[in-house]
């Protein structure tokens, strides 16, 4: 008897149980007793029994693994949501498959396609673009950038935080701090999550008097350290002698910060920084980021259990996480 190739049957000779048994301990449902859970546990530790998962997968016609689509795998925001995605389900027995698009939505569409393809329990979005879902059938989870409603999957759900209210807590902070010139650095501008930010930033500015020159609204290509130091040289250049800014991602204002410190330009004196995310990271620069923070890591679970909720055939709904001003040096 070879180990690792014991099979069901004779597992259920060797616990004297039968296969019925056997099959519901290793699946953890069904009813069984403690003695008899015990007794299959002892042979197939003895015996080292591994599950064939594949012939299991193509048994019920879905394999035990969820595709986890992330817009760039390299950013610590993302990053961190995936981690926690992949240690819940590993929890709860899925294996979490992570398709880096690096932001190309034509590689989304591509992965889409190939998970639907390889049968995949479903599918977990993390920061995905504007893509129409071609697997309806699938359970879907968006999570940080929610799709147009036209795109929303019939029984999807979105996990996020409440942007248009980190917009309104970074505009009254610089509000707050006497600052009357302030610039906005935002991604995407067709992205929920940036409208929202850019919308709560303006009616914060507007409630003090200072409603926002469209001219100090900056984009950039990429949410990138590089991107920071370029976007934040753009807007010295520009002549508008903003006072301070409010980068809507963390990484980007730790580019900022860095080519500031290299044009000699004092943080917060010369111009004050604000950040969104509150990565490790931010809290490491000098001065530390002062930010808004969001509970990204905890999309990542909740994202890791609302599917695992919905495979069992349950209703579940959006979540609209709160944000939180972490004050630290940069204003």
């Amino acid at each position: 008897m070879n180990n690792g190739k014991l099979s069901i049957k004779e597992i259920a000779r060797l616990a004297n149980t039968s296969v019925a048994t056997v099959s519901r301990v290793i699946n953890g449902n069904g009813r069984f007793s403690k003695e008899t859970e015990q007794r299959v546990r002892e042979v197939i530790d003895r015996y080292n029994y591994q599950p064939n998962m594949l012939a299991k997968s193509l048994r019920e016609d879905r394999m035990k693994a969820i595709g986890v689509i992330v817009s760039d795998i390299t950013s610590d925001y993302f990053a961190g949501i995936v981690q926690e995605i992949e240690s819940e389900l590993f929890r709860h027995g899925y294996t979490a498959v992570i398709c880096d698009t690096f932001e190309n939505e034509e590689a989304e569409k591509r992965f889409m396609e190939m998970l639907g393809n390889l049968r995949f329990s479903g599918i977990i979005f993390v920061g995905g673009k504007r893509s129409k879902t071609l697997m309806s059938d699938l359970p879907i989870i968006y999570v940080d950038r929610k799709p147009p409603p036209a795109s929303m999957e019939k029984g999807s759900c979105f996990i996020g935080s409440d942007n248009y209210r980190g917009g309104c807590l970074a505009g009254e902070r610089l509000m707050a701090a006497g600052r009357h010139n302030p610039a906005i650095v935002l991604f995407e501008d067709e992205l929920e999550t940036q409208r929202q930010r850019l919308r709560g930033f303006r009616k914060a500015l507007a409630d003090h008097g200072r409603p926002l020159d469209p001219r100090c609204i900056f984009h950039v290509e990429h949410v990138t350290y590089e991107g920071g130091r370029q976007v934040t040289e753009r807007i010295l250049r520009s002549g508008l002698h903003c006072d301070s800014v409010f980068y809507t991602s963390d990484i980007l204002a730790i580019g900022g910060a860095q080519y500031l410190n290299e044009a000699h330009v004092a943080v917060p004196e010369g111009i004050a920084l604000m950040g969104m995310d509150d990565i490790p990271l931010s809290r490491r620069i000098t001065p530390p980021l002062t930010t808004v923070r969001q509970q990204y890591r905890r999309f990542g679970a909740l994202a890791a259990d609302s599917i695992i909720r919905m495979l069992k055939g349950e209703t579940v709904e959006d979540l609209i996480l709160d944000v939180e001003l972490i004050e630290r040096a940069t204003v």
